[in-house]
């Protein structure tokens, strides 16, 4: 792998990566948390006072500038022991010299990673890996993959030697797939928005985040796509070519997949398309990027967006929705994969779709899934609670009941009826009951009936018939909900 440094005239340097598009940029003379300035365009330099060495020839040229970016920033927020026990767990990467694609150089990291998080060493220092490999990928540096990181590392149980740290499994907000109910809105949110009264940065956001949502792109995907890359078949089928979302040498770099896209999606890039040949006031060729670069009197330009860039257009749009979370192309993909999975798509189609070469890869979507499915019953209490927020029907003895006769029976464990209550309309039902009476405004529920034990049945009749990656779909159903939020409402005695 070749890379080029140049120091540019804002004293920034920037590493590009042999043909390849790749790069990043980092401060060469940071200020670390004692003052001391650092010149990192030196082969190595001491951390004062503790003359601790930093030799960045010990670190394999594939990883260098790396860890030289990574000390840049890290010397800001850590310690000087800590920066010198960060450098030592980058240093201990070996690579072989025949390695040239970046590919082959992500999956030799993630080897690596995989083998020291299975091994017996010390976890402060598995948790120090995991710090500073997310600190790559949120950084967008080469050869650490995001997903990798989202669903293998950054869920890894390994304890604490001091007894405290990440020994749990936790959600994190804003990180993680799209919630029940942060799909919901988010969905709802771009349905309603209106699209004329837009900017064109907020525009450009929305169609990157649509893409996301439709075809699980990831953003170097995105901003990589161009208006040639639109195809609609004689029989009036719309499909996006999507360029492979990592390296794998310059032969291989423009090779691309072709994707089925939605009427909607299709609709808002003729719409950005139009846009842009309104400001500059003629018709733009194919090779147009979708995302462009505008300059300073805010004329397009044929120029696609750094990624820096986009993140800018995805928060002006973030802006206009407003939901109080964050969606990202991120997240976004993660959601996209996650759904597949619980739908039973079988792992070698997800990896076709998600461009992962590597099916072991693959695997960290389906224990993340599975880890899921086993908090279906946490997820039906938190989610139902954020979604329905009143019940429609009633709660009567059965003395009270207004349509006599029309009693609403639902299974019990010992493979009885069980008498949940009555159906207070005069028209027949065009239901599915007993369940769907839940969500229902007909419903005279009965207040001695054990309503939570004929929902906990539904629930684990789902799991053990469809399986947890399919039930896993379908107990997030309107049904579902809002019979699980009858049942917390009843015991909270709001109703």
């Amino acid at each position: 792998m070749k890379y080029n440094v140049i120091l540019n005239t804002e004293l920034m340097t920037t590493v590009s990566f042999g043909q390849s598009d790749e790069q990043f940029t980092y401060d060469p003379y940071p200020i670390t948390q004692t003052g001391q300035k650092l010149d990192l365009t030196y082969s190595q330099c001491h951390l004062q006072p503790e003359r601790i060495l930093l030799n960045f020839e010990l670190v394999h040229p594939v990883l260098r500038e790396h860890a030289k970016a990574y000390i840049a920033d890290a010397c800001k927020r850590y310690s000087n022991e800590s920066l010198g026990n960060h450098f030592k767990l980058l240093a201990g990467f070996r690579f072989n010299d025949d390695l040239v694609a970046g590919e082959e150089i992500t999956i030799c990291i993630e080897d690596q990673m995989r083998q020291l998080m299975q091994s017996n060493i010390g976890s402060s220092r598995k948790s120090a890996l995991r710090l500073i490999y997310g600190w790559f990928v949120d950084e967008n540096f080469p050869f650490f993959d995001e997903d990798f990181f989202d669903l293998y590392l950054d869920v890894l149980k390994f304890g604490s030697d001091e007894g405290k740290g990440k020994d749990v499994l936790m959600l994190i907000p804003n990180r993680g797939p799209l919630t029940i109910r942060e799909e919901k809105l988010f969905k709802q949110a771009i349905k309603s928005t209106d699209i004329k009264a837009l900017s064109i940065f907020e525009l450009q956001g929305m169609v990157g985040l649509k893409i996301g949502q439709v075809l699980g792109a990831r953003d170097t995907q995105v901003v990589r796509l161009q208006f040639k890359d639109i195809h609609v078949s004689d029989k009036g089928g719309i499909s996006l070519s999507v360029p492979r979302a990592k390296q794998r040498g310059y032969k291989n770099n423009q090779l691309k997949k072709n994707r089925p896209i939605t009427k909607t999606l299709y609709n808002l890039l003729i719409e950005l398309k139009t846009r842009y040949e309104q400001m500059v006031s003629n018709s733009i060729t194919p090779d147009w990027f979708i995302l462009v670069t505008l300059k300073n009197s805010g004329r397009p330009i044929n120029q696609r967006l750094t990624r820096a860039l986009f993140q800018t257009r995805r928060l002006a749009f973030e802006r206009v929705m407003d939901l109080g979370f964050k969606v990202t192309n991120r997240r976004l993909r993660k959601t996209f994969c996650t759904k597949l999975i619980a739908r039973g798509t079988p792992l070698k189609v997800v990896a076709e779709l998600m461009d992962h070469s590597d099916l072991q890869q693959l695997e960290v979507y389906y224990r993340h899934t599975h880890h899921v499915a086993r908090k279906l019953n946490d997820v039906l209490k938190t989610e139902a609670a954020e979604i329905l927020d009143v019940f429609q029907g009633k709660v009567v003895t059965p003395e009270q009941v207004s349509q006599q006769g029309q009693h609403i029976f639902a299974p019990a464990k010992d493979q009885s009826l069980h008498l949940i209550g009555s159906c207070g309309s005069a028209t027949p039902c065009s239901l599915n009951p007993p369940l769907s009476c839940y969500g229902c405004s007909s419903l005279e529920a009965f207040e001695d009936a054990d309503h939570k034990a004929v929902v906990e049945l539904f629930v684990e009749e789902t799991k053990n018939r469809f399986g947890e990656n399919h039930a896993i779909e379908i107990l997030q159903h309107d049904d579902f909900l809002k019979a699980t939020r009858f049942v917390q409402m009843l015991e909270n005695g709001e109703i």
